[in-house]
Protein backbone atom coordinates (compact mmCIF):
# COMPACT_ATOMS: atom_id res chain seq x y z
CA UNK A 1 0.00 0.00 0.00
CA UNK A 2 1.39 3.82 -0.83
CA UNK A 3 2.30 5.99 1.76
CA UNK A 4 0.19 8.25 2.74
CA UNK A 5 1.12 11.62 1.70
CA UNK A 6 2.27 14.01 4.86
CA UNK A 7 0.56 17.28 3.22
CA UNK A 8 -2.83 15.41 2.67
CA UNK A 9 -4.08 16.20 6.23
CA UNK A 10 -2.19 19.34 6.69
CA UNK A 11 -3.95 20.48 3.46
CA UNK A 12 -7.36 19.33 4.77
CA UNK A 13 -6.82 21.26 7.54
CA UNK A 14 -5.73 24.32 5.81
CA UNK A 15 -8.58 24.71 3.41
CA UNK A 16 -11.50 24.46 6.42
CA UNK A 17 -9.75 26.55 8.40
CA UNK A 18 -9.69 29.44 5.70
CA UNK A 19 -13.32 28.26 4.49
CA UNK A 20 -14.68 28.93 7.96
CA UNK A 21 -13.21 32.17 8.20
CA UNK A 22 -15.73 33.15 5.09
CA UNK A 23 -12.27 33.26 2.50
CA UNK A 24 -13.08 31.13 -1.12
CA UNK A 25 -10.34 29.10 -2.38
CA UNK A 26 -8.81 28.52 -5.74
CA UNK A 27 -8.43 24.91 -5.47
CA UNK A 28 -5.62 25.67 -8.64
CA UNK A 29 -3.51 28.20 -6.64
CA UNK A 30 -3.98 25.95 -3.35
CA UNK A 31 -2.31 23.19 -4.78
CA UNK A 32 -0.14 25.34 -5.67
CA UNK A 33 0.88 26.22 -2.47
CA UNK A 34 1.06 22.82 -1.42
CA UNK A 35 3.57 21.70 -4.34
CA UNK A 36 0.83 18.67 -5.16
CA UNK A 37 -0.84 19.16 -8.44
CA UNK A 38 -4.30 20.29 -9.00
CA UNK A 39 -5.89 16.48 -9.55
CA UNK A 40 -4.26 15.51 -6.13
CA UNK A 41 -5.81 17.93 -4.39
CA UNK A 42 -9.25 17.49 -5.95
CA UNK A 43 -8.80 14.13 -5.03
CA UNK A 44 -8.64 14.70 -1.94
CA UNK A 45 -11.28 17.21 -1.01
CA UNK A 46 -13.60 14.74 -2.11
CA UNK A 47 -11.88 11.81 -0.82
CA UNK A 48 -11.64 12.98 2.55
CA UNK A 49 -15.02 15.46 1.75
CA UNK A 50 -13.08 18.41 3.15
CA UNK A 51 -16.66 20.23 2.75
CA UNK A 52 -18.97 18.30 5.10
CA UNK A 53 -15.80 19.19 7.66
CA UNK A 54 -16.82 22.90 7.10
CA UNK A 55 -19.64 23.57 10.32
CA UNK A 56 -21.81 26.19 9.11
CA UNK A 57 -23.63 28.78 12.16
CA UNK A 58 -26.82 29.74 11.92
CA UNK A 59 -27.02 33.16 10.56
CA UNK A 60 -24.80 35.18 8.73
CA UNK A 61 -21.40 33.60 7.90
CA UNK A 62 -18.23 35.62 9.27
CA UNK A 63 -17.76 39.13 7.14
CA UNK A 64 -21.47 39.37 7.19
CA UNK A 65 -22.31 42.63 8.10
CA UNK A 66 -26.08 42.90 7.28
CA UNK A 67 -27.34 43.11 10.98
CA UNK A 68 -24.95 45.54 12.17
CA UNK A 69 -26.54 47.74 14.47
CA UNK A 70 -29.65 46.30 14.56
CA UNK A 71 -31.47 44.40 17.72
CA UNK A 72 -33.78 41.06 18.46
CA UNK A 73 -37.15 41.16 18.95
CA UNK A 74 -38.33 41.69 22.42
CA UNK A 75 -37.98 38.68 24.18
CA UNK A 76 -35.84 36.88 21.39
CA UNK A 77 -31.94 36.66 21.81
CA UNK A 78 -30.94 33.93 20.21
CA UNK A 79 -32.25 36.30 16.45
CA UNK A 80 -34.58 35.45 13.99
CA UNK A 81 -38.39 35.25 14.25
CA UNK A 82 -39.67 33.20 17.75
CA UNK A 83 -40.82 29.82 18.05
CA UNK A 84 -44.29 30.34 16.50
CA UNK A 85 -44.00 34.00 15.00
CA UNK A 86 -46.88 34.39 12.12
CA UNK A 87 -45.64 38.43 11.53
CA UNK A 88 -44.59 37.10 8.08
CA UNK A 89 -48.25 34.90 7.03
CA UNK A 90 -50.72 36.75 4.53
CA UNK A 91 -53.69 34.56 4.57
CA UNK A 92 -52.41 31.10 5.77
CA UNK A 93 -52.01 29.32 3.14
CA UNK A 94 -48.06 28.57 3.42
CA UNK A 95 -48.58 27.97 7.27
CA UNK A 96 -46.62 25.10 9.11
CA UNK A 97 -49.61 23.43 11.20
CA UNK A 98 -48.87 22.70 15.35
CA UNK A 99 -51.36 20.45 16.53
CA UNK A 100 -50.13 21.59 20.06
CA UNK A 101 -51.22 25.56 19.35
CA UNK A 102 -54.60 24.57 17.44
CA UNK A 103 -57.35 26.20 19.17
CA UNK A 104 -60.61 23.82 20.87
CA UNK A 105 -62.90 25.09 18.00
CA UNK A 106 -60.06 23.91 15.42
CA UNK A 107 -59.64 20.92 17.60
CA UNK A 108 -63.21 20.40 17.74
CA UNK A 109 -62.87 20.59 13.70
CA UNK A 110 -60.20 18.31 13.25
CA UNK A 111 -61.65 15.47 15.36
CA UNK A 112 -64.93 15.75 12.92
CA UNK A 113 -63.38 14.90 9.96
CA UNK A 114 -63.19 11.31 8.43
CA UNK A 115 -59.60 9.51 8.66
CA UNK A 116 -60.91 6.25 6.83
CA UNK A 117 -60.65 5.79 3.07
CA UNK A 118 -64.45 5.34 2.13
CA UNK A 119 -65.63 7.97 4.52
CA UNK A 120 -62.86 10.58 3.81
CA UNK A 121 -63.55 10.22 -0.31
CA UNK A 122 -67.24 10.56 1.01
CA UNK A 123 -66.88 13.59 2.93
CA UNK A 124 -64.51 15.61 0.04
CA UNK A 125 -67.39 14.54 -2.63
CA UNK A 126 -69.85 16.34 -0.30
CA UNK A 127 -67.96 19.75 -0.25
CA UNK A 128 -66.96 19.28 -3.37
CA UNK A 129 -70.79 18.92 -4.62
CA UNK A 130 -71.11 21.98 -2.64
CA UNK A 131 -68.45 24.09 -4.34
CA UNK A 132 -70.05 22.97 -7.54
CA UNK A 133 -73.23 24.14 -6.79
CA UNK A 134 -71.88 27.59 -5.64
CA UNK A 135 -70.13 27.88 -8.62
CA UNK A 136 -73.12 27.42 -10.93
CA UNK A 137 -75.19 29.39 -8.92
CA UNK A 138 -72.81 32.10 -9.47
CA UNK A 139 -72.27 31.55 -13.27
CA UNK A 140 -76.31 31.59 -13.60
CA UNK A 141 -75.73 34.97 -11.66
CA UNK A 142 -72.99 36.84 -14.06
CA UNK A 143 -75.05 35.41 -17.28
CA UNK A 144 -77.84 37.56 -16.04
CA UNK A 145 -75.55 40.80 -15.88
CA UNK A 146 -75.76 43.47 -18.46
CA UNK A 147 -72.76 42.52 -21.18
CA UNK A 148 -70.85 46.29 -21.07
CA UNK A 149 -70.95 46.06 -17.02
CA UNK A 150 -68.08 45.94 -15.58
CA UNK A 151 -66.52 43.93 -12.03
CA UNK A 152 -63.37 44.75 -9.78
CA UNK A 153 -60.63 42.34 -10.72
CA UNK A 154 -57.61 43.74 -8.97
CA UNK A 155 -56.61 47.26 -6.96
CA UNK A 156 -52.97 48.23 -7.22
CA UNK A 157 -52.09 50.68 -4.60
CA UNK A 158 -49.10 52.46 -5.06
CA UNK A 159 -47.76 54.95 -2.13
CA UNK A 160 -44.90 56.69 -0.59
CA UNK A 161 -43.52 57.67 2.66
CA UNK A 162 -45.08 60.93 3.77
CA UNK A 163 -46.58 62.56 7.21
CA UNK A 164 -49.38 60.89 8.88
CA UNK A 165 -52.22 62.01 10.84
CA UNK A 166 -49.80 63.26 13.66
CA UNK A 167 -47.52 65.10 11.46
CA UNK A 168 -44.87 61.94 11.59
CA UNK A 169 -43.27 60.59 8.26
CA UNK A 170 -44.46 57.34 8.11
CA UNK A 171 -44.52 54.68 5.40
CA UNK A 172 -46.93 54.40 2.69
CA UNK A 173 -48.73 57.22 4.40
CA UNK A 174 -49.46 59.29 1.02
CA UNK A 175 -50.84 57.75 -2.05
CA UNK A 176 -48.91 57.95 -5.32
CA UNK A 177 -51.11 56.17 -7.44
CA UNK A 178 -54.41 53.28 -7.84
CA UNK A 179 -54.55 51.09 -10.17
CA UNK A 180 -57.69 49.42 -10.61
CA UNK A 181 -58.09 46.22 -13.08
CA UNK A 182 -61.86 45.39 -14.06
CA UNK A 183 -63.16 42.40 -16.44
CA UNK A 184 -66.42 41.74 -17.63
CA UNK A 185 -69.36 39.14 -17.02
CA UNK A 186 -68.18 37.06 -19.92
CA UNK A 187 -64.56 36.86 -18.54
CA UNK A 188 -65.58 35.72 -15.16
CA UNK A 189 -68.60 33.26 -16.24
CA UNK A 190 -65.61 32.09 -18.48
CA UNK A 191 -62.99 31.88 -15.45
CA UNK A 192 -65.71 29.67 -13.27
CA UNK A 193 -66.23 27.46 -15.97
CA UNK A 194 -63.09 26.36 -16.18
CA UNK A 195 -63.15 26.31 -12.11
CA UNK A 196 -66.33 24.20 -12.64
CA UNK A 197 -64.76 21.67 -15.04
CA UNK A 198 -61.91 21.30 -12.71
CA UNK A 199 -64.37 20.39 -9.51
CA UNK A 200 -67.09 18.40 -12.11
CA UNK A 201 -63.95 16.62 -12.95
CA UNK A 202 -62.59 15.69 -9.27
CA UNK A 203 -65.96 14.49 -8.87
CA UNK A 204 -65.61 12.18 -11.34
CA UNK A 205 -62.52 10.83 -10.22
CA UNK A 206 -64.03 10.64 -6.38
CA UNK A 207 -67.46 8.91 -7.56
CA UNK A 208 -65.18 6.46 -9.56
CA UNK A 209 -63.02 5.58 -6.28
CA UNK A 210 -65.92 5.42 -4.30
CA UNK A 211 -67.66 2.35 -6.87
CA UNK A 212 -64.50 0.48 -7.16
CA UNK A 213 -64.56 0.35 -3.06
CA UNK A 214 -68.31 -0.72 -3.02
CA UNK A 215 -67.69 -3.22 -5.73
CA UNK A 216 -64.52 -4.51 -3.93
CA UNK A 217 -66.24 -4.88 -0.75
CA UNK A 218 -69.64 -6.71 -1.99
CA UNK A 219 -66.76 -9.18 -4.09
CA UNK A 220 -64.93 -9.46 -0.53
CA UNK A 221 -68.62 -10.55 1.36
CA UNK A 222 -69.32 -12.90 -1.43
CA UNK A 223 -65.81 -14.52 -1.31
CA UNK A 224 -66.46 -15.39 2.43
CA UNK A 225 -69.69 -16.16 1.88
CA UNK A 226 -68.35 -18.94 -0.35
CA UNK A 227 -65.51 -20.23 1.86
CA UNK A 228 -68.21 -20.59 4.29
CA UNK A 229 -69.95 -22.91 2.43
CA UNK A 230 -66.62 -24.88 1.25
CA UNK A 231 -65.73 -25.16 5.07
CA UNK A 232 -69.46 -26.71 5.83
CA UNK A 233 -68.94 -28.87 2.72
CA UNK A 234 -65.63 -30.43 3.86
CA UNK A 235 -66.26 -30.25 7.48
CA UNK A 236 -69.34 -30.83 8.16
CA UNK A 237 -69.41 -28.22 10.54
CA UNK A 238 -71.56 -24.84 10.75
CA UNK A 239 -71.07 -22.09 12.70
CA UNK A 240 -73.82 -20.84 14.88
CA UNK A 241 -73.36 -17.39 16.45
CA UNK A 242 -73.50 -17.89 20.15
CA UNK A 243 -74.62 -14.72 20.98
CA UNK A 244 -77.96 -15.42 19.26
CA UNK A 245 -81.13 -16.01 20.91
CA UNK A 246 -81.91 -19.42 21.55
CA UNK A 247 -85.68 -20.24 21.59
CA UNK A 248 -87.62 -21.93 24.28
CA UNK A 249 -89.26 -25.26 23.39
CA UNK A 250 -92.47 -25.53 24.71
CA UNK A 251 -94.18 -29.67 24.75
CA UNK A 252 -97.10 -30.09 22.65
CA UNK A 253 -100.30 -29.92 25.33
CA UNK A 254 -101.77 -33.29 26.00
CA UNK A 255 -103.33 -35.33 29.24
CA UNK A 256 -100.14 -36.36 31.10
CA UNK A 257 -102.70 -38.59 33.41
CA UNK A 258 -104.37 -40.96 30.33
CA UNK A 259 -102.01 -40.03 27.72
CA UNK A 260 -104.59 -39.38 25.02
CA UNK A 261 -104.56 -36.81 23.05
CA UNK A 262 -107.85 -34.52 23.21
Amino acid sequence: MPKRNDKRDTAKAEYVKRRRSGEKINLKEFAATLGVTYGTVRNWKKIDQWEDAIERKRGGQPGNKNSRGKKNAKGNPGGGAPDGNTNAEKDGAYSTIHLDRLTEEERAWLDAIPTGASANNAYELKLLRIQQRHIMEKIAEYEKCNPEELFTATITDMRKPGPDAEGKTADSAVQKMAMVNKDSAFVRVTQLREALNKVSGRIISLTTQIRQQEEFEKRYALELARLDIAKMRATGEVDIDPEGDEEDEEEAPHDKDSGAVS
